[in-house]
């Protein structure tokens, strides 16, 4: 039991100077360095080289669906995925993403939304895509898309 209390101390005094210190890496004191050592696993894992962006708390539109009415927690996921695709239409010039998962992201919202609204920007989307065959195949899928719209 005093073993538990002497790792339970230790593990306090590390914290502390991690958060006293700000996690800086100048020299380690000596009570740190007597700690012991990370796995080799868990040191060579790799940090994400941009910086992180908090999360923003949802706004009250954000918790109201931006419909005006909230989305319960039993709602069906699928009308949570077409509000989404919904809430996004207008602001994916802000996605930064490829030209294959932009089509994508606009396949779904045709799918979904049945807008034609959708195909000028999925087409913009799809002239940008490299690979030929990709291209090709999402071209076909717009114009089977526009002539079921258009029946």
């Amino acid at each position: 039991m005093n073993q538990n209390r002497n790792k339970d101390n230790d593990l306090q005094r590390a914290i502390d100077e991690i958060t006293q210190k700000g996690g800086s890496n100048g020299p380690k004191p000596a009570a740190q360095a007597a700690a012991p050592m990370m796995p080799a696993a868990q040191s060579t894992m790799k940090l994400p080289t941009a910086p992180v962006q908090p999360m923003a708390m949802p706004s009250a539109a954000a918790a109201m669906g931006g419909f005006g009415r909230a989305m319960g927690y039993g709602a069906d996921i699928s009308k949570v995925k077409e509000a989404a695709l919904k809430e996004l239409f207008p602001i994916m010039d802000r996605v930064e993403v490829e030209p294959e998962k932009r089509f994508l992201l606009y396949q779904e919202m045709l799918n979904s939304m049945r807008d034609k609204a959708v195909i000028a920007p999925a087409y913009e989307a799809a002239r940008q895509i490299r690979d030929d065959k990709i291209r090709a195949d999402s071209l076909l899928y717009l114009i089977n898309s526009i002539d079921e719209m258009s029946l």
